[in-house]
């Protein structure tokens, strides 16, 4: 039976419900129900694991925001809604002969409007960070992204000469 999600009105909200299923074929389906009902999803998806370029010459790490301690569902604006001023932060965008300093003004303009968890979403795509904050996505981006591998997570080595040091 196909999953039929709620209107979202905020991506991280969408995307904490695709994240509930319990098996991999669930989260297709889910990731695929919530890109259907919203254009944008998918390229901001693409952004945030490197499969599109994203916006750039920004700073890395999230701008300074003040938190206005809006409750969960409530800003001034959206993703979806400010996607057109992200457009502007691309490398081909409209705003690529745009100063440095306007740049990132837009971006901090943009972050600000937005509720924190879709400002942090906002940073995590720039930086190409998006799977250190929903790594079950790489599981089922390969059906939606044509092409797309999810990085190799290298595991860390536990040097054998610290563990014998320490017994000594």
């Amino acid at each position: 039976m196909p999953t039929q999600p709620k209107r979202f009105k905020m991506i991280n909200e969408a995307l904490d419900w695709a994240m509930e299923a319990k098996t991999t074929d669930d989260l297709r389906e889910r990731v695929r129900a919530i890109s259907l009902g919203n254009s944008i999803l998918m390229r901001f998806l693409a952004w945030g694991v490197g499969y599109e370029e994203g916006p750039s010459n920004l700073p890395e790490g999230a701008p300074p925001l003040k938190d206005e301690g809006l409750p969960e569902g409530i800003s001034d604006a959206t993703i979806t809604s400010e996607f057109r001023r992200l457009l502007v932060l691309l490398p081909e965008g409209s705003g690529k002969n745009v100063k440095q300093v306007r740049r990132e003004e837009i971006f901090i303009e943009v972050c600000q409007g937005v509720h924190p968890k879709e400002a942090d979403l906002i940073v995590a795509a720039k930086d190409k960070t998006l799977l250190q904050i929903y790594p079950r996505l790489a599981e089922v981006l390969p059906d939606f992204l044509t092409g797309w591998k999810a990085p190799e997570v290298k595991k860390k080595r536990v040097s054998k000469k610290s563990s014998t040091t320490a017994e000594t």
